[in-house]
Formats: C-alpha cells, structure tokens, sequence
C-alpha cells in the first residue's frame, strides 16, 4: 500500500514507496511502537523488539468496511498546492521565529517591521489575506498593519501545513490569500509518559531557548499533555553595527487534557503566550528630509551609541494571548460530528518614547476578545458504483468579538457578530477526484468613532453624517457584510507517482475596522495611516495549477496561479497632485502617509521545488518563487510584493554501516533575492535594494542513551556576514538586516515505554 505513513508517538518515521514497503535503520536497540496508517484505513499499531535486522508484514483495512482492492491507490491529494512541515524540516526551525519557520517553503516570504517582528507573505498575499489556525480554531489577534507578528509559539506544532492559495470554503471566505495550519501533537492514549526538550543557543542575540513538552496517560481513556517556552535574546547586530533596543523576552505555557470512550472523545486546552519585544531606535526621523537621507545612508543616524543590550526600552511592544478551546467529536452511524468551542484574548501594548522618565504606561492598549462555536458534520463515504464514492462536510459557525482600544488617536473600539455555513463535497474515483464547495458568512459590526474622527471623516466626504448615530462622548457607526466563496477543484492521478491539480475559486473577504478607520501611527508602525470608512468588500477571483511528482529518489512539485480581484483593499503611499509621496509631521516626527483605498489588482506567478536523492547518502533540492502584482486602475506596480528567491541546498549522510554518529548528516545552503525590479519609486520613496546572497548550514547527529534518544545540530545562517537589506522589510529604510547566526541544537525525546524515535 503506498503512502501509508509510519509514526512513533507523535513523530513520522518513514510513508511507505510504491510497493508498499518502508525500511528504518540506524535505529537503537530497543523495544519501537510504530503505528502504521493511512485515510480511510483502520490504524495498526506494532512494538517490535531492535536487535538486528527484522523484517515484519502490516495488513490494513479499511475504517467502514472490508473491499477488495484489485490495485493500490494513493490517497486523494490536497486540491490545492500544500506543503508540510514536520519531522527533520521543523527540527530545524526551532528557536526561530513562527514566521521564519515557513520561509522555507516555496511561495512563502516574510514582512518584516523590525527584528523578531514579521507576519508570513504566501504569493503576494499577507495579513488579514491569509488565515493561520491553531488547533483547528482561527487566531484571533491585532493582524492590522505591517508590524503585528502572529503570537504563535512554534513549538507547539507537531506539524505545520502551508496552504498556497485560497481557502475560503473551509476556513473562512477572507482566506483569499492562503491558510496556516498549526497541528499539535495527537494526545497519547498508551499508559506511559513521553516528551521532549529542547535547548537552543543563539550566537548573533546571545541568548537562546528553552522548551519542554509532556505528554502521559494513566490508560488508553485519559491523556494528558503539558507544554512551555521560554525565549531571551539581546538586540541583534548587522556586519556593522547593532540594532540598538531589538531584544525578545518571550515565554509560552500550555495544558491539554483528553478523554474519550467507545465512540466519542473529548478534548479541553489552554494556550498562554506572552512577549516583550523592543522595536530598534532606528526607526525614527524628525522630518522628510531625515527620513529620505537615512533611507539611501549605509547606517542609521546615531549608530554610534547603539549597544547588543538584552534590556528592552521604550518603544517596545508587550503582547499577550490566551487561547482556550473545547471539543468533543462523535461518531455516529453516517458518519463523524465534531463541534468546537473557543475563546481568544489578545492583550496588546505598545510604548513610545516619552519626556517625562516618570510616565509608566503605554501608550497604546489594544484589547481583543473572540469567542467561537464552530460544528462540522463529516459523512462517510457514499458508494455511487464500483468506481466511485462521495465524502463530504457541511459545517455552521458563530462568532462573537469585542475589541477595546484605550490611548492616542489610531483605530476604534467595536463590537462584532458574525455566522457563516458551508458545504464540500469531493467525488473520488481511482484515479480522478472533483471537489466543490460553497460557504456564505454573514457579519454585523459597529465601530464606536471619537467626535473629532466623525467630523474629520463626514468633511471629507467618506462618511455621511447620517450614516451614525451620536452615543455620548462617541459615534456609533455600523457595518453589514454579506461574503460568498465558492471553488471547485479536479486532481488527477498519472500511476503512483505523478498527478496534476487545479482549482478555480471565488470569494469575497470585507473590510476590517483598521481599514475603514485607521487614523494615526504607532512606536512600530512608522507611517501615518487614514482609514476608508466606505471601502467594499473585495472579490478574488483565482486559479491555479500544481504538477506533482513523488517517487523514491525524486520529489518535485511545480505550480502556476494567478488571481484577479476586484476592489482590492490596498493600504500604500499616499501620493500628492503631482505624483509625489505625501508626509505628515507631527510632535512625534515626520512619517509617510498611508491611505486605503480600493483598486483592481492581479496577482500572478509560479513556485516550486525539487529533490533528487541518486543515493541514500546524498541529496540536491532547489526551489524558486516568483510573484507578479500590479494596480490595474493605473497600471502601476504593488508595494510589498515579493522579488524572485532562488534556493538550493546539498544533503550529505554518512553510510548506515557507520554506527557513530547515528543519522548524521551536512547540508550546504544559498538562497539568491533578486532586485525588485517592479516598482513604483513615489510610492516606495527610495528604489529597492541590491540582490543578495544569502550561505547557509547545518551539521547533526543523534545519539541513544538507555531509552532516551538525544539530537545534536549546529546551524548558520547568513555566514558569509554579508550586509543586506530586504525589500520586504520596513527596516530596509532604517537599518541594515542582521549579520551572521548561529543556533546550536539538543534536542532529548524520551519515552518511558522505550518508544524508539
């Protein structure tokens, strides 16, 4: 059977090739639970005893019933361009960044405001265009503007999957762009404990990581699962000079409990994150012209008086977020019904530089409260004839959000109701599957506005007067939004190896309170944004088309895609009568003016990557990510939009004979940004800078010790030192990027029943 997957725990040991077979060597010798599975196939689970060479036969079948298979299949394949990543690949994420851990993957970037600071870019597409969920349930956070990274700890996940392209029917018809998914590991329901800790050292931040998770069961009802982080970095530093004022204090703590029996299992957790990150000194000017002459200067003004200091002062960010959800999932006679229900809290503070030494609070304080009921209903697979079978989902969700802001003028308190309902259903064939899927929400919103903001908007001619309704000292002014997505997907299968997907989609996604009524800045966002308080909703139409190829030596997958939307809500420069960028200068300094704005926009481009491995000793990988956007109302190129990246690494192993070090391996790795070359120069004030070459590395091991196994690695990046900056980065018009790093790795995975990983 191919493409069965083998597990220990939480941890994926092999997918099984095209004759059904899978092989795990350098392993210790002690007893190893695998599980092996595969969908629509009942789990087997197997302990076998390490103490030479042993081969062993697995049958599977199917979950609902007994059918005879004339010839082996694959699984259905994801419609859409999907990439996962787990095992060794997230291994070497940790300690880095929730958005650093996807850049990796092709079509992925980042946005980046300052260090720590970044939110995922997938195609073009970035903030409240793609979705991230964590532990199935959307993360509700401040993702308005460009300097609000998602409050996720990577170590949570025991997987991450990367959804390239929209995913609206499922997640949310404003998943336009993409969707994040964050899977933490299934709880364990064999007696025993199990677990994991790391530990990683930063060299270019002098600091590092610490993080643990426990997971045990006292039999196969009751598991239990614990988990945390804890994070200290100084200031980073460039070739040059440090980023005075960019250190991280950062720490996470987790529970999960879960319970089940016969055919219904429950499931409670609680997620708390918490970060303390400064924001560089260097992002401040006093005037236009300071702030033109410091984008073109190779180092920040004052450089001279930056220090790598881990104390963290104004301005800074303080962010907090709690997440805590229960589920119970039942099986029923038709199939599977599981229903959701969440509550969010994202507590967010933001801290200028101040005059008086005396002054302690912040000076912007963001609140967020979400709460979630979402229940989805998966039937079982309906056999149409010998050929084909129907599953599907139909699913129904209500929210409820109420966001208080308190400090200087910059986006309003509102409260928001929101409901949606959607339906998949997918037609699988031996070798061609069709999806569609429809999904509507409904949302109700009202943003309480301060007088003078209500005044500003009505002279300007956005806003009627009669449009809101005076509430006392505020304005109450309210929303009414009607989304619709729809897709409709085909893959087919071309033997075990090679298959071919498409999707075409529409959906709608409405504006956010910040777009509508963003007026002012903030310590980490340094421009002057203006709301539109009477921006549409923008419509996305997209397509897209994914050749993938998965055998035992080469592994490649290639996609083109292109979208169309229309009243693309666009937050860019605002540009004056001539043409030129318009700044405001207030008491805090001189910033570029930002304004929303809706326009016509497409999106188009192709990514891939692949991998060949001609022995078990060596491998050679490449990818590339290309991305096109223009404004069609005037023909004009977007800002933020991604230059082409070129990567390409080369894998060595020492022979499986060598007993020491056991699965060691060296990789060599580049990655090449070009120029953007697509630019506008009023709307990105200076041109974008020079290519850039990035060198990469890594070296690892593991070793056994009694039934705990220990992995070793050593990773750098940037090791050529080289002094660049990222068109993707708001820091490109401060400061440079940093310089060289280097993480070392210890990862120890322990398992009281001998669990062998």
């Amino acid at each position: 059977m191919i493409a069965a997957t083998v597990r220990t725990g939480a941890q994926l040991l092999a997918t099984t090739d095209e004759a059904g077979r899978f092989a795990l060597t350098n392993l210790c010798k002690r007893p190893l639970s695998i599980v092996v599975e595969r969908d629509d196939y009942k789990p087997v689970e197997r302990t076998i005893s390490i103490s030479g060479h042993v081969s062993i036969e697995i049958e599977l079948t199917t979950a609902g019933e007994v059918i005879e298979l004339r010839d082996k299949a694959p699984p259905p394949p994801d419609m859409r361009s999907t990439a996962t990543i787990d095992g060794a690949a997230l291994e070497k994420s940790r300690g880095k960044a929730f958005t650093a851990a996807l850049a990796d993957v092709p079509g992925v970037s980042e946005l980046r405001s300052a260090t720590g600071v970044a939110k995922p870019i997938i195609r073009g597409q970035f903030g409240r265009r793609l979705l991230i969920l964590v532990d199935g349930v959307r993360h509700r956070s401040q993702d308005w503007g460009l300097d609000h990274a998602p409050e996720i700890d990577p170590f949570i996940a025991d997987r991450i999957r990367v959804v390239r392209g929209p995913g609206g029917v499922r997640y949310g018809s404003d998943a336009i762009g993409g969707v994040v998914l964050v899977d933490p590991p299934d709880l364990r329901h064999e007696p025993g404990t199990n677990g994991e800790v790391h530990a990683i050292g930063a060299a270019n931040g002098r600091g590092g990581t610490l993080a643990a998770r426990v997971a045990h069961a006292i039999d196969k009802q009751l598991g239990v699962q614990l988990e945390g982080s804890l994070q200290r970095l100084s200031a980073a530093s460039t070739p040059d000079y440090a980023l005075d004022n960019a250190g991280v204090f950062e720490w996470t703590a987790g529970a999960t409990i879960g319970w089940r029996r016969k055919k219904a299992e429950y499931t409670a957790s609680y997620r708390h994150f918490d970060a303390e990150l400064g924001v560089c000194a260097c992002l401040r000017v006093h005037n236009v012209e300071d702030f033109l002459a410091q984008a073109e200067a190779k180092e920040p003004v004052g450089v001279e008086q930056f220090s790598s200091d881990f104390e963290i002062d104004r301005p800074k960010q303080a962010v907090r977020h709690d997440l805590a959800l229960a589920r119970a999932r039942f099986e029923l006679a038709g199939g599977t019904l599981t229903s959701t229900a969440s509550f969010q809290q994202d507590f967010r503070r933001e801290f200028d530089v101040v005059r008086d030494a005396e002054t302690a609070g912040a000076q912007y304080n963001f609140r967020l409260l979400t709460g979630e009921l979402d229940t989805v209903f998966e039937h079982g697979p309906v056999h149409l004839s010998e050929h084909w079978h129907l599953r599907g989902s139909a699913g129904v969700l209500a929210t409820a959000q109420v966001h208080d802001y308190a400090g200087l003028q910059l986006i309003p308190t509102y409260r928001g109701i929101g409901a949606g309902a959607y339906v998949t259903e997918r037609l699988t064939g031996h070798d061609t599957d069709l999806e569609l899927g429809v999904r509507y929400d409904a949302l109700a919103r009202s943003a309480a506005l301060t007088q003078i903001d209500f005044d500003r908007l009505v002279r300007s001619g956005q806003l009627e007067a009669s449009a809101c309704t005076e509430a006392g000292d505020t304005v109450d002014c309210d929303s009414r939004y009607h989304t619709f997505a729809t897709s409709f997907g085909v893959a087919q299968r071309f033997g075990a190896a090679l298959s071919l997907k498409g999707d075409a989609s529409i959906a709608s996604r409405a504006p956010n309170p910040d777009e509508q009524y963003i007026n002012g800045t903030s310590p980490t966002f340094p421009v002057l944004g203006l709301g539109k308080p009477d921006v549409r909703p923008e419509t996305s139409y997209a397509s897209s088309l994914t050749l993938t190829y998965n055998a035992a030596k080469v592994k490649g997958e290639a996609s083109v895609f292109a979208s169309y939307i229309d009243d693309y809500i666009y937050f860019a420069p605002a540009l004056d009568a001539d043409g030129a960028p318009v700044f405001d200068v207030t008491i805090r300094g001189a910033f570029p003016r930002f304004v929303t704005r809706g326009v016509d926009a497409v999106f188009y481009g192709a990514d891939g990557g692949i991998s060949v491995a001609p022995s078990p000793y060596l491998e050679l990988a490449a990818q590339a990510s290309l991305v096109r956007a223009k404004n069609r109302d005037d023909d004009s190129f977007l800002v933020f939009v991604p230059p082409d990246r070129y990567r390409g690494s080369i894998t060595v192993r020492p022979p499986d004979r060598w007993r020491s070090p056991r699965k060691g391996f060296a990789t060599l790795s580049g990655t090449y940004v070009t120029r953007q070359k697509r630019f506008d120069l009023a709307a990105d004030f200076v041109e974008p800078p020079p290519a850039y070459f990035l060198l990469g590395g890594e070296l690892g091991f593991e070793t056994c010790f009694g039934h705990q196994t220990a992995r070793f690695a050593l990773q750098g990046s940037n090791l050529s030192n080289a002094r660049y900056r990222d068109y993707t980065s708001l820091m490109r018009y401060f400061a440079d990027e940093p310089g060289w790093q280097a993480w070392l790795r210890m990862t120890v995975v322990f398992d009281s029943k001998g669990t062998n990983k």
